[in-house]
């Protein structure tokens, strides 16, 4: 959900997660990079979407390359099933989170295209599978112990010290770089 102004929180940036993404793919040489999305229903999809698209619009990049998931692995395939059906051409692919990644690598490899050599494929969330991946999944990183921690540790605070004025944390992801991505070649 949303942070509210006034509310204490604890959270992870999902914008900067998404623009660590992009700006890898970008570093590799990218410039045509689609996007499969999470359920646009949900604050954290549409933060990681708005960023992405910020991002490729800040690199001048075309931006129109983008199809809305479901957090499965069956939708990543699909996704790509579909950016492929319409002659979509990337060779950069960020996917909302590692689950769809794994759908979307698939559906790529059924299509003949090599990961990383034709299209490098990011993830997000960096679960423990995503280092087994086949090749192992370049992934943002969230810190989800970091982020518990962080939670109780600032509600006993609020406990202890209820004049304590409320404030909302933000706590960064970091791209964990693995075999899925590649310098285009």
């Amino acid at each position: 959900t949303k942070p509210q102004p006034g509310q204490a929180s604890v959270g992870i940036d999902q914008g900067y997660g998404s623009k660590l993404a992009v700006e890898h793919l970008i570093r590799l040489g990218h410039r045509k990079i689609a996007e499969i999305t999470g359920p646009m229903n949900w604050y954290d999809a549409i933060m990681r979407h708005q960023s992405w698209e910020n991002t490729m619009k800040q690199h001048d990049l075309p931006h129109h390359m983008v199809v809305e998931g479901r957090w499965t692995a069956q939708s990543g395939y699909e996704g790509v099933q579909s950016l492929l059906n319409k002659g979509t051409d990337f060779s950069g692919l960020v996917v909302a989170n590692d689950q769809m990644a794994l759908g979307a690598m698939a559906a790529l490899n059924e299509h003949g295209c090599r990961i990383p050599e034709d299209v490098s494929v990011v993830g997000f969330d960096d679960i423990p599978e995503s280092a087994f991946f086949l090749p192992a999944l370049t992934t943002v990183h969230q810190n989800f112990s970091a982020l518990g921690e962080q939670s109780v540790e600032y509600l006993v605070s609020l406990i202890k010290h209820p004049q304590m004025p409320v404030h909302q944390r933000v706590l960064y992801p970091e791209l964990v770089v693995r075999k899925s991505t590649a310098s285009i070649l």
